[in-house]
């Protein structure tokens, strides 16, 4: 006992002086400059008991002593200085996501500190905003690579980071083997076979940390955003997500961004509002997925064919996604090059900078032997071992009072021939004019979608169907073949509505097209 007591005492002797060292340097260092510490600063005020041995087994000794740094400096810090170090500690947090420490990481650990003192007198709100802008911060001195710091302000230079500084990091799957934490994946496909109700499905099983199909495993739950520029956000995506069973708390639509100016309301653009999607994910603080559904209507004015340009554009959403350890998925539709030998790979519209920056790319074709059922179809992934073909269809779901929207449901088998194969297949049928005719058969499908739940403006016809590569933009819809084959096969009229320049057409589906007033195979 006297043995025990007499080393309690020594520590206690020895941990005084260290505590009254550490608030010496500490105000030594308050004084001296505003700036964001550095790691090492941060590291040097380190529990001397050791840091989290949790902390160093995930992160490594550096960042666990930066973490544990972190909580004594605001803990040594005088009270009217508590808030200003704890902002400082932020922002070297937040320059040490993705390269040092995980984003779920730092926002546990900030907002521990903060509970620890009151939230320095702040609301919620508040504390999200500061975590937010520490996020957006320029950033400090030690975050930048080491070669960076030698290089004079202004001149060119290399920036590389040494491999023994770096920690290897465990990829984290979204959907097993398919979609990944902190990765681009492209959805493409002729229009009309659902390439979108599979996003859908996608953010609902993120949503409530549900099971995948076909026994791919299950995923940890999470928020999602949602940027759709062809779908009415009330009327087509929420009735979607309902059918898909989808925590709508969970789930964020994007429906545009103020201008710079801070008034007024414009087009989302991956040009230019990329900080505005960072700063959202952050305040949503769980944020596993971001659709952006089609990529090519938010390209800010680039039209996505020119290489360099396309890698401009992509290069802040990648590497945004990558620091947030969020998932990206893009849905694009296929160019019309089926006639000269390319392989599914090459077939995603626009610039090959699209399927070079994707990580995971997945084809959508109709089964050319069922046109009721669609494919499933890796076309590349760098990150896994290939991924089998999966076979599903649509049906529609009853989600409220009259109002039906679709739902994607997997059938329990696997898709036996090639992506290539299948794509080859699928368009020879349209080309001979088979039932499943390419042409045709995206323009019906087009055509059942869009009026699905109600009459739609011709121009708004005419808009979306350009937007899928089925119309030209100098055609009206009565000049393409395809259009107005699909037309007399579903039946669809057009009418005139009002009278004078107030009047306009819309284009319907004839009366009892759409689903049964019931639920039809679709999960609850």
């Amino acid at each position: 006992m006297e043995l025990k007591v007499t080393h309690r005492s020594r520590e206690h002797n020895d941990i005084v002086p260290a505590m009254l060292d550490a608030t010496s340097a500490l105000q030594q260092l308050l004084v001296s400059t505003s700036s964001p510490f550095t790691m090492d600063e941060l590291a040097a005020f380190a529990d001397p008991a050791g840091p989290n041995v949790d902390d160093v087994a995930d992160f490594g000794n550096l960042a666990a002593n930066m973490l544990s740094g972190s909580e004594r400096v605001v803990a040594l810090a005088p009270t009217h200085e508590k808030e200003n170090t704890f902002r400082r500690v932020a922002v070297t947090m937040a320059s040490a996501v993705g390269k040092w420490i995980t984003k779920k990481a730092m926002i546990v650990r900030l907002r521990s500190i903060a509970e620890q003192h009151g939230r320095f007198g702040l609301s919620p709100e508040q504390l999200v905003e500061i975590i937010a802008n520490a996020t957006r911060a320029p950033p400090n001195k030690q975050s930048e690579p080491i070669e960076a710091a030698a290089a004079p302000t202004g001149s060119r230079r290399l920036i590389t980071h040494r491999a023994s500084d770096l920690r290897p990091e465990k990829l984290v799957w979204v959907w097993p083997g398919r979609i990944a934490e902190g990765k681009l994946c492209l959805l493409g496909g002729p229009p009309g076979l659902g390439k979108s109700q599979l996003t859908v499905l996608v953010a609902a099983t993120v949503s409530n940390g549900g099971d995948w199909p076909c026994g791919e495993g299950s995923t940890a739950v999470g928020s999602a955003i949602f940027l759709s520029a062809e779908d009415g956000i009330e009327d087509t995506i929420v009735p979607r997500l309902i059918a898909a069973g989808a925590n709508l708390q969970r789930l964020h639509i994007v429906r545009a961004a103020t201008k710079p100016d801070g008034t007024g309301r414009k087009t989302f653009s991956l040009k230019t509002d990329v900080d505005l999607l960072e700063k959202k994910a952050t305040e949503i603080g769980d944020v596993r997925l971001i659709v952006v559904d089609p990529i090519s209507a938010y390209m800010g004015g680039a039209d996505g064919n020119g290489n360099v340009e396309t890698r401009e554009v992509l290069e802040p959403l990648a590497e945004m996604a990558n620091r947030l350890r969020i998932a990206v998925v893009a849905v694009t539709h296929l160019n019309k090059g089926g006639g000269g030998g390319q392989t599914a790979m090459n077939r995603f519209c626009g610039s090959i900078a699209f399927i070079a920056a994707a990580r995971t790319a997945f084809l959508v074709v109709a089964d050319p032997e069922n046109p009721d059922r669609r494919f499933l179809l890796q076309a590349k992934n760098n990150l896994a071992k290939e991924c089998k073909g999966l076979v599903f269809r649509m049906e529609q779901r009853l989600v409220a009072e009259d109002i039906v929207s679709s739902n994607v449901v997997f059938f329990d088998e696997e898709v036996a021939m090639s992506i290539d194969e299948a794509l080859t297949a699928y368009e020879a049928r349209g080309r001979n004019g088979g039932r499943s005719g390419s042409a045709k058969l995206a323009a019906a499908e087009f055509l059942k979608e869009l009026l699905a739940n109600g009459p739609v403006r011709v121009e708004e016809v005419e808009r979306h169907a350009r937007q899928a590569g089925l119309l030209d933009e100098t055609m009206r819809i009565g000049q393409s073949k395809p259009l107005r084959d699909a037309r007399t096969v579903l039946g669809v009229s057009s009418k005139r509505v009002g009278f004078g320049d107030e009047g306009y057409y819309v284009m319907n589906l004839p009366e009892g097209s759409c689903a049964p007033k019931s639920t039809m195979g679709a999960h609850s």
